[in-house]
């Protein structure tokens, strides 16, 4: 891998981390949890969206060879905002105290809205196929 873009994943994780801080820091853990969940699986949507634009616009003798979607924005931006194992802890948590409709909840929510998010940056991608 080149060094430009492990740089370019590490300063976007960076980043990442610093707004998933700000959103503990500024809100309940388990709603901060929830909106970096949602903004993650939205740009992880785009990104991967105009990737598979992008591949299908190469020929396709050269699509095999395309570059990973953003390996900056998918893997660091994302990867350090995002976070399934604090979800579990979250649930954990919850079950331990014996709160299972809570845990249950939580889980369904942060399912239902990941993925809309997930399919809505798609959209947008989608939608933005006509613009340069």
């Amino acid at each position: 891998m080149q060094l430009r873009i492990v740089a370019a994943v590490a300063a976007a994780g960076v980043i990442g981390a610093a707004g998933r801080w700000a959103l503990t820091a500024g809100l309940d853990s388990d709603w901060a949890l929830l909106i970096a969940n949602i903004v993650g699986c939205s740009v992880v949507g785009w990104v991967t969206a105009r990737h598979e634009r992008t591949r299908r616009s190469q020929r396709p003798a050269a699509a095999h060879t395309a570059p990973a979607p953003s390996p900056w924005l998918a893997a660091g931006f994302c990867g350090a905002l995002t976070s399934m194992s604090a979800l579990a802890l979250q649930l954990a948590a919850y079950l331990d105290d014996g709160r299972v409709g809570t845990a249950v909840a939580w889980l369904g929510l942060t399912v239902v809205a990941c993925t809309a998010a997930f399919v809505s940056g798609r959209s947008v991608a989608t939608a933005q196929r006509g613009r340069p």
